[in-house]
């Protein structure tokens, strides 16, 4: 599994974990992972590549940020 489907993943626990229903999008570079709470769409975007070997840790901390400003369900 390379670091990108490893991000995606970590992500779609951790949002299927607070009772969300994630997409996955393709955007060329990016993939995109949106949620839909409260009528309101969310969107993270990872990189395919990520060049930086603490990718994971920042994107899970970014995911997380948005889930305690959103009411930390």
């Amino acid at each position: 599994m390379n670091c990108a489907a490893e991000l995606v993943h970590d992500a779609i626990i951790l949002l299927q974990d607070h009772g969300f229903v994630p997409t996955v999008s393709n955007g060329g570079k990016h993939l995109k992972v949106r949620w839909f709470d409260q009528g309101r769409r969310y969107t993270l975007v990872v990189s395919q590549s990520p060049s930086d070997r603490h990718a994971r840790l920042n994107s899970l901390a970014t995911l997380r940020r948005m889930l305690r400003s959103n009411g930390g369900r």
